[in-house]
């Protein structure tokens, strides 16, 4: 194995370290976002059989908001931590393969800082929306929510920008799985989907619909786990590419050895 092919002991542990993060966190917020609706249920039946709780009616209770805050305080970072690191180890790798090629490393490196700064202001969002909650914090806790909601959607949106640039490059280039590239490629679509029927719901909730008014609030409430699974999920979908150019730097040390 070439010098050219095999990434450094420090990329390796650094997306090592990205797919503990990123996994870490994708399996703990989910579990937060549902539990939250399913806890708020169990406590206010009444409430609940009147309309459906949405995450943040749910976390207004604070045996369900406390522990939930204190987790986002924890998963935040480490998903900011985690994204950073993938995009590093990434950029390193797709560096050591074009060489003097500045014109295109230069192009996925500004992308990759874009995302990173998204992901920032997205990890911002969750602290926020999860720290400041209904009925003392309105205001802060909708920013909370625009924001983390708009950026990690332009994380997924920049991510798939980058994942099919990199299926553009010579097949000598390539640092992402082809496999992994056509799968997001589809899964895209996925959270595009749900958005849509989110922000749907969203807008006609509050429009005097008669009796489509309740099951219209049932699917926007239903929809909102979901889309914020998407895309987490999404991120996670890098984990094979990690662990592709970790187990080169695994073999690679083999060879070296033997």
């Amino acid at each position: 194995m070439s010098d050219v092919t095999r990434p450094d002991r420090a990329v390796a542990l650094g997306l090592g370290i990205s797919v503990i993060l990123t996994t870490f966190v994708v399996w703990v917020v989910n579990a937060l976002i549902y539990t939250a609706r399913w806890d708020f249920i169990a406590f206010h039946p009444e409430r609940a059989a009147r309309q459906s709780p949405t995450i943040s009616r749910a976390i207004s209770d604070p045996r369900i908001g406390e522990p939930f805050a204190d987790w986002m305080a924890i998963c935040a970072p480490a998903l900011l931590v985690g994204v950073t690191l993938l995009v590093l180890g990434i950029l390193a790798d797709l560096r050591s393969r074009i060489g003097h090629d500045t014109k295109t490393f230069g192009w996925f490196a500004r992308m990759g800082g874009f995302l990173v700064i998204l992901q920032a202001m997205a990890s911002v969002g969750m602290v926020v929306l999860s720290h400041f909650r209904f009925p003392d914090h309105h205001f802060g806790h909708m920013m909370g929510s625009y924001l983390f909601f708009f950026s990690q959607a332009l994380v997924v949106f920049g991510g798939q920008v980058i994942s099919n640039a990199f299926s553009r490059l010579p097949e000598k280039d390539q640092v992402l799985l082809p496999v992994m590239v056509a799968i997001r490629r589809k899964y895209i679509w996925v959270p595009v989907i749900l958005a849509v029927v989110y922000l749907s719901c969203f807008v006609l909730k509050d429009v005097d619909l008669g009796a489509i008014n309740k099951p219209l609030f049932v699917v926007y409430v239903s929809t909102e786990p979901l889309l914020i699974s998407s895309f987490l999920f999404y991120v996670l979908s890098f984990v094979p590419d990690c662990l592709a150019i970790v187990l080169r730097y695994v073999r690679g040390s083999s060879v070296t050895a033997a």
